[in-house]
């Protein structure tokens, strides 16, 4: 067996903080800006480490198209298109010789800003392209392993492979879809030289509807594969990518979640354990789900498996632990607990111990890590009685809070809702016994930024068993884009992140655009115990039209600059001090389009109560280019630094943009 390794860079960057949606003056749909570009789907062509690539990107406003964006190569536009036209454009670029293949996140950088990622996977099998002849029955394209396939599905019509096999020959399929964030619900078929059918699969548990097989010839002669869609439906959003050849039949893998420099095991479909890969230093990318390497030495390529990575300090359950007497003892250095319900019905159960009153927070990742366990947690007292429990927490797994009253022994129960079980029933527990963490969700994952303007995105700032002020700075940001610190009241749960490209004369190039990650402090300088940035769970589709939106987990967030705003901001001066019992005065001055001379109105952007006792805020209409506002703050009001948030709002016509002021820093100070 090769020796496995885990990707060592080239990855997004990644906060050091977990962030949650958070209901401000601003919506999704009005950060979301309209002519940034829209990928529908990818078309690529040897997309394989150390080779050059070539990828068809089709959906709208491609218009200005600068580059494809990878954390394994950047792609440039093939010379000699008309990019002036929104129509597919064509990228072309180098992958990375060390990529280890699996699943990655793209993004089209225009002169309008970023996308929304999209994915692709980077395979190790030799590529083919879906022909013409793949959509008639008859026919069928004729394909010889091993081998991949992008290809799309039209309505009604599925995909047909010829492949010619002799008697006793076996051939792994597997195909990615659902993964990739594609409307295609896959269905798998296999037919022999006789027309009748030797393979069918649907979903596979875990794979959030795609599936794989295997298939042995049991006599000489061509076997047809028949990919389509579950409801025969089609469009240029039901896209895959298909792999062909002797691959390892992973269907899991364990734990889900693992530190660096531990190993997970591969799972394969009748629970063996196929081999191991070793997670090696990965700077920057725990909280991200990340391809590892294993690829057998009879194989013809690689599995292509995942796991998110922690530096938080894990235990596995030690079995047998099916009942309470056995439960497994949580150590007190214990941050993650990780596990398999390893048949139907089976129960864990671990034990909890308290020497004070203490709050107890577990959390769950099971379906955001490709897991099929639908979770149910359950806490006892020592003698039996129930605390509580929880199954889902909204759009997440199971989450569990309670107080554990004092000195004592507890027990946590983890079961499968359904009584479900298996290789790949696995979970992991984030648990917070008196632990301080601070986490953040954002409800995108691009901020586009208006040149010589500002763009803000809503974050929810959730404290676990954490109070006090937090300061907020952004690592990474490209050369053209700017954030100063800002800082979160004590009690504050919701903070826009404010992105300013002041140059609005600046030349459009690659310092326009790159990953964005964060750094959350506590005012003496010292780091809030790193946890996971994460973005808001996709809400379930629920109609057609809607776009399917894969469930794993991510943490990656992109920022780009696009063209300047119908109007923009700046403060003066950016920070000011103000004494108990006194007031300061901030100028705001605003740069507007030719047409755009109707009065503005400044407010703030987050909710007055979130401002810090004793302090008060008075904007206005600015009916001119500026606009003094006050803050007050009172004889009693709390010495330190706090943020102001603004946002200024106007309507011409049926058009009612919102555009943020660059965030204030004030220092509150005693007479």
């Amino acid at each position: 067996m090769a020796v496995s390794y885990l990707q060592t860079d080239r990855f997004l960057r990644v906060a050091v903080v977990t962030l949650g949606l958070v209901a401000t003056a601003m919506t999704a749909s009005e950060i979301a800006v309209a002519q940034e570009p829209i990928i529908d789907r990818m078309d690529a062509s040897n997309l394989r480490p150390g080779q050059t690539t070539s990828v068809v990107v089709s959906g709208k406003q491609l218009a200005g198209t600068v580059s494809l964006w990878t954390p394994v190569g950047v792609l440039l536009p093939k010379v000699g298109q008309d990019l002036t036209k929104d129509q597919p454009v064509t990228l072309e670029g180098m992958i990375a010789a060390d990529v280890i293949p699996g699943i990655y996140p793209v993004r089209l950088v225009t002169n309008h800003g970023c996308s929304e990622a999209a994915f692709v996977v980077v395979d190790d099998l030799p590529s083919v392209a879906a022909a013409a002849e793949s959509e008639d029955r008859k026919s069928g394209q004729l394909i010889t392993p091993p081998c991949c396939i992008d290809g799309q599905l039209n309505p009604v019509l599925s995909r047909f492979f010829r492949v010619a096999m002799t008697t006793g020959q076996s051939v792994n399929v597997e195909v990615f879809a659902r993964r990739l964030g594609s409307d295609l619900d896959p269905v798998l078929c296999v037919t022999g030289p006789d027309g009748h059918e030797v393979a069918y699969r649907d979903d596979m548990p875990g794979a959030e509807g795609d599936t794989q097989l295997l298939f042995t010839a049991a006599v000489d002669g061509e076997y047809r594969i028949e990919v389509r869609d579950v409801r025969y439906s089609g469009s240029v959003r039901h896209f895959f990518h298909l792999r062909l050849g002797k691959l390892p039949m992973v269907t899991a893998v364990s734990p889900r979640i693992a530190q660096i420099g531990h190993n997970v095991s591969l799972i394969g479909t009748t629970g063996e354990i196929l081999g191991e890969a070793t997670l090696h230093n990965a700077p920057g990318l725990t909280g991200s789900l990340v391809p590892v390497m294993f690829r057998a030495t009879e194989s013809d390529g690689s599995a292509l498996s995942s796991v998110l990575l922690t530096n938080h300090a894990t235990q596995p359950e030690a079995e047998p632990n099916n009942d309470r007497p056995a439960a497994t003892a949580v150590t007190a250095e214990t941050q993650v607990l990780t596990g398999t319900l390893q048949e139907k019905g089976d129960v864990d159960w671990f034990k909890f111990s308290a020497t004070e009153p203490t709050p107890l927070l577990v959390t769950t990742h099971t379906r955001d890590c490709s897991s099929p366990t639908d979770v149910m947690l359950e806490l006892y007292n020592a003698d039996g009685g129930k605390i509580v429990e929880s199954d889902d927490d909204g759009p997440r797994d199971a989450e569990l809070a309670a107080q554990l009253p004092g000195a004592g022994e507890f027990y946590l129960k983890v079961s499968e809702i359904a009584g479900r079980g298996g290789a790949a029933w696995t979970y992991t527990l984030d648990v917070y016994q008196g632990r301080k963490a601070v986490r953040v969700t954002a409800p995108l994952d691009r901020i586009n930024v208006p040149r010589g303007g500002s763009a803000a995105m809503p974050l929810t700032v959730r404290r676990i068993h954490c109070d006090g002020p937090l300061k907020v700075e952004a690592v990474g940001l490209p050369a053209a884009i700017q954030m100063a610190p800002f800082w979160l009241g004590a009690k504050q749960s919701t903070a826009p992140v404010v992105l300013t490209a002041t140059d609005p004369a600046a030349v459009s190039s690659d310092a326009d655009w790159a990953p964005v990650s964060f750094r959350i402090s506590a005012p003496d300088g010292s780091m809030i115990p790193p946890a996971e940035f994460q973005l808001a769970p996709p809400a379930p589709k629920k109609l057609d039209t809607e776009v399917f939106r894969s469930a794993r987990l991510r943490a990656d967030l992109f920022t780009a600059v696009q063209p300047v705003a119908q109007f923009s901001f700046v403060a003066d001066p950016a920070t000011a001090t103000v004494t108990q019992g006194a007031t300061a005065t901030v100028t705001i001055r605003s740069t507007r389009a030719a047409d755009w001379t109707m009065p503005i109105e400044i407010a703030l952007s987050t909710p007055a109560d979130q401002l810090p006792p004793g302090i008060t805020v008075t904007a206005g209409s600015m009916a001119a280019g500026e606009l003094a506002i006050t803050i007050a703050a009172a004889a009693d009001a709390a010495v330190g630094p706090f943020t102001v948030f603004l946002q200024g709002k106007a309507k011409k016509d049926n058009v009612e943009p919102v555009h943020p002021v660059p965030a204030i820093g004030i220092e509150v100070k005693a007479p």
